[in-house]
Formats: structure tokens, sequence, C-alpha cells
């Protein structure tokens, strides 16, 4: 080839490829395709500005906070094979060459090795959100979680893939975590990986019960999903425990899968995983829901309705005892059952090292497969999380001292409450506002709770759980003068899903400038959900203080169930401590939203 038709060529390629990226520049600007609503959500978009922290998931420098930046970047890498946009970002190409007629010719083509090993392992044909229930010891797991469930075959879900979201931590202190998480000082992380995993981890380990809520979704909308979790796979968001959290990052991928959904805008101060599934029930997303109980929900099944001689199974799990010869054959089995699951359990908890509890594990369950009989668990299936209240309250109460009461609160139950679809014993509250207006005063800031957490964990003749609680924040003392006050707990509960007693060991700590009040006392209570709607509950409690003071209190109350979102609550209260009106009845409705 001559100069002068090396010169021609190489000019001609130039002006085609000039004239390619201006049309593509043109038909963009035309379009305005940058502020399409789309693009906003693969990019994560509110207010402004991308929810992905990470600067790996961006092309432009200015990607986080400039739509139009970050689209033409993507295109000119496109264009020139840079930055492995190809195969980093599959979604965001797809959409591109899907709105942008010219793009699919001017684009550089290579293999993506890791992302088609991806896709055909992944095999996703089904979409379920996973919603492993509150753990009741623990603070940083008390609302609960979600996260998704894609699989290739409905009927074979353990051997399918979570796509997870949650914060990247190494600490195990829950207060920590809560302290940290409300901040945003931990990394939120997608993570994709097996399902059995996800089911050792809650089911068997943290022994959670889990929900799983099939959604209807088109293969195309599930495929998008998919493609965007890969793109997200190597990036962070700063996780937030009360908003941008577990539940609100797999709400974004719901976005992505399916354009029509409008999630995320939904929560503007808090994401409380409960009340992002119930959305989800709002868009006739669900189409099947399925309970799936934890080995601690097998125990307990077994130790309260298969095995007679309790004293007998807790000498024959804590030591070596052999099987009763006189036992029935289903009682071998179920004592039996219960050993193999009690001892995973004192594995998670690190009672045994891996080789003691191999060694012991294998003796069980070769003894266990000496009866062929398969094991069979009558556990009634709970209350549909999906049909509970909301998380959110206000109440309005009438005092008989002819006051009023206003309060709100942003999350999340608490002991008045109706506990269907919620753990009982497991309460906790932030951010609880109560205003009062008297006969002879004005409105008044009467409390604000800060953070107020109570876990009354049941023991039983083999789980011994320790009751705990702590209560942060303002509050008028009695009526007397209002103080800082935190309170710490401790004791124990006993009882069941319907009945329970509880008495705990405390002490109230009260602080104004130079002035402390101080007590140590004791309480005790009872609950009972025994009858359909209505909610039952007694407590005495006594404190001893500093200054002289003694405090003896009863209250009796009762929450009645009006309607889904809506309860009538009764409170009788005789506290000696008012200097009038030692006697008191509330009567207020609850309204949840």
């Amino acid at each position: 080839m001559n100069r002068k038709s090396k010169y021609f060529l190489l000019t001609f390629l130039f002006s085609t490829l000039c004239f390619s990226s201006s049309t593509t520049d043109s038909f963009i600007e035309q379009t305005k395709l940058y502020e399409n609503p789309y693009w906003s959500k693969l990019l994560h978009y509110t207010n402004g500005k991308s929810e992905i922290d990470s600067d790996n998931f961006f092309i432009s420098k200015d990607g986080k906070t400039d739509l139009k930046k970050e689209l033409f970047e993507t295109i000119n890498s496109l264009e020139n094979a840079q930055n492995n946009v190809l195969c980093r970002f599959p979604l965001r190409v797809k959409w591109l060459k899907e709105n942008i007629p010219s793009l699919e010719k001017d684009i550089v083509t290579y293999p993506c090795t890791e992302l088609d090993e991806y896709i055909s392992s992944v095999d996703a044909k089904y979409v379920t959100m996973v919603f492993p229930t509150a753990h009741i010891n623990s603070p940083a797991s008390m609302y609960g979680h979600t996260f998704l469930r894609v699989s290739s075959n409905e009927d074979t879900p353990l051997i399918s893939n979570a796509i997870n979201f949650a914060a990247k931590t190494d600490d195990t202190n829950g207060f920590i975590f809560a302290y940290k998480g409300l901040f945003g000082e931990y990394e939120g992380r997608y993570s994709i990986l097996p399902y059995y995993e996800k089911i050792k981890e809650y089911n068997n380990l943290e022994q959670r019960d889990i929900w799983e809520y099939d959604l209807d979704l088109t293969q195309e909308q599930i495929d998008r999903l998919v493609l965007h979790a890969f793109e997200l796979k190597d990036s962070y968001s700063d996780y937030f425990f009360f908003k941008e959290n577990c539940s609100y990052n797999i709400l974004w991928l719901l976005e992505v899968a399916r354009n029509d959904l409008d999630l995320v805008s939904y929560f503007t101060f808090k994401t409380v995983p409960l009340d992002s599934i119930k959305i989800l029930k709002s868009y006739n997303l669900i189409k099947d829901s399925k309970f799936r109980y934890s080995n601690m929900g097998k125990m307990k099944n077994i130790l309260e309705k298969k095995i007679e001689d309790k004293e007998y199974l807790k000498t024959f799990v804590n030591e070596n005892e052999p099987l009763n010869d006189s036992l029935s054959t289903d009682d071998k089995i179920s004592y039996l059952d219960f050993k193999i699951l009690y001892l995973q359990y004192q594995r998670a908890n690190n009672e045994y090292d891996k080789k003691e509890y191999l060694n012991k594990y294998l003796q069980l369950l070769k003894q266990r497969s000496s009866y062929s009989k398969a094991s069979s668990y009558d556990i009634k299936t709970p209350f549909n999380p999906l049909d509970s209240h909301d998380s959110a309250k206000v109440s309005f109460f009438y005092d008989s001292t002819d006051s009023f009461e206003l309060g709100l609160k942003p999350v999340y139950t608490d002991i008045y409450d109706i506990s269907d679809g919620y753990l009982e014993g497991a309460y906790i509250d932030f951010f609880d506002l109560n205003i009062k207006k008297t006969k002879d005063e004005n409105i008044k800031l009467d409390k604000f709770t800060l953070l107020k957490i109570k876990s009354l964990a049941q023991q039983d003749m083999i789980f011994k759980p320790f009751s705990w609680g702590i209560d942060l924040g303002y509050e008028h003392f009695k009526d007397q003068s209002d103080y800082l006050k935190i309170k710490p707990e401790a004791g124990l509960t006993f009882g069941n899903e319907k009945n329970f007693i509880y008495t705990m060991v405390g002490s109230n700590l009260y602080y104004k400038n130079s002035e402390q009040l101080y007590s140590l006392g004791t309480s005790i209570g009872f609950i009972t959900n025994q009858f359909k709607d209505i909610k039952l509950g007694i407590k005495y409690s006594y404190d001893k203080y500093n200054k002289s003071l003694e405090n003896n209190e009863v209250e009796i109350f009762t929450t009645y169930k009006i309607d889904r979102n809506l309860a009538l609550n009764i409170k009788y209260i005789n506290d000696d401590l008012y200097e009038k009106d030692k006697e008191r009845v509330k009567a207020g409705i609850f309204y949840y939203f």
C-alpha cells in the first residue's frame, strides 16, 4: 500500500470514528438520556448523588454526583475498550445498547469470561425474598434481616444462591455494632454465596426462624437483577443501621429488576426489614410464603411435645448416658434427634472444638441410623409477619387525672403491642417521644427515649439465657423534675409463646446538673397472649432510692387489636411516689404506620 493510500485510509477511519462519536453524542443530548430515571436507578442516585461510596463503581471521577459525565465516560470507555466497562457493568451496557441505536456497532467487544461463568453458575429462574426473624438476645439482630435467594429450580432451594448486603465488620459486641452502624462507620457490601451457607448461619447457628417470600418477576426482570448484582459485588456503600441497611439496599436490586417499582424513596428516615417486605405486597410482588423453622424450633418442639421425662433428657444430653431400653422406639428417636440438634447448638456456641464435635456427631448419627423411621415435627406455622402491624406508632391517651398524652415513635415494638408477627419478649424502641398536657400546666415534653431494649429470653430445663434491658433517655421523674435517665437491668424469664413470667433486678439512675437520684430495685411481671387479639399484663416493681425515697408501683394493662394497624390500650397504675393521684387509669389508642 503506497503512502497516499495509507493516509487516505487513516483519514477515513478517523473521520468515521469522529462522526460515530459525534452522532452518539448528538443523540444523547437530544434525548437527554442521562436524565432517564432508569439510568439514575442503575447508579443508585437519590437527592443528586449516588448512594454507592466506592470509586470503582464509577467511570468518571465525578460520576458519584454527575449522571451526565458518568454516561458519556461510560460510552467513551466502551468505544475505546477502556476500564473493562463491557465486562464490569453488563446491565449498564445492555441498557445503553437498547437506548442508543448506533452504539452497538461502535463498541469494541472482547471476551468476558468471569461474567459468563457467573451467569452460568447462578442460572437464575426464580427469586425469593428471605426474612430471618429477630434474634432475641442480639441487639444488632432484633429487627431481623432480609436478603434474596436466586434459584434455577423451585424444588431444590438449598442448592441455590443468596444475594446479601451486610456491614463488613469483625465486631461481635452488639452494642458496638449498633453504635457504629448508627453513624455509618462500616462498609456495606453485596455478596453472592450459596444459600445453604445463609441457612446454616441463621437457621442453625443463630437459631432464627426464616420466612421465604417467592417474588413474581419475569425472566427478563430476573436477568436484570442478576446482572446488577454482578455490577455491585466489588463496591460498597456506607452502612447505616437505621436507613441504608441490608433491607434498603436489597430494594435497589428489585427496583433495577422492575423499572416501574418505586421502593427506596418510600423509606426516608428508617428502613425496617419487616416494612421492606410489606411494601412488596402492595405491588403484588409476593406470590407465595413459606416458613422454615430453626433448629431451636425443632428442639423446643421435641422438648415440649414429645418428651415427658425431661429430667432424664437433661442427663442423657449432658452426660454419656445410654438410652433407656424401656423407652419406645418413637421416644428413643426423639431423644436422639434432640441430642444431635443440641450438639450442633453447642458447637455453634464453641463448646466443642471441631475434632471432638465430629467424633460425637458421627457417633450419634450412627446410633440414629439404627432406627429406620423418619423424624416428623408437628411445628405450627406462626403468624405471618406480612400481616403484622407496621413498625412506627402514634398513641393518644386520656388519663383519669384529666390529662392527655401524645406519643410518637418511629420503631419498633414494645411490651404493650400485640406481638402477632413479632418475636415476643424482644422489644426495642428508638426516639420514642411523649408529650403531656395536664389540666394545671401547659404542654410539656414528658419523656424522650433515645434507646430502650428489653430482651425477655425464656429459660427451660435445657436452655438458660439471661434476660436483660437498657433504657436511656430523658423524662420527668414522677412529675416532679426532668432528668437524664439510664436504667440497666438483668433477670430471668420462664414460660412459652403464650404465657410467660419475668423477674428483673436493676437500677434507675437520674442525673440533672449536680443533682442525682439513683435506686436499686426489682420487678416481677406476667404477660399472657392466651386470647386472640388480646394481650394482658401485670407488673409490680420496687425501688429503694437515695434521699430516703422508696417506690412501690403496680401496673395492669390490656391491649385489644381492633384492626391490623389499630389497637386499644387500657392501663391501671398505682404508684405511691406521686404526690397526688396515686391511682390512675389511662385509656388510649395505638395507631401503627
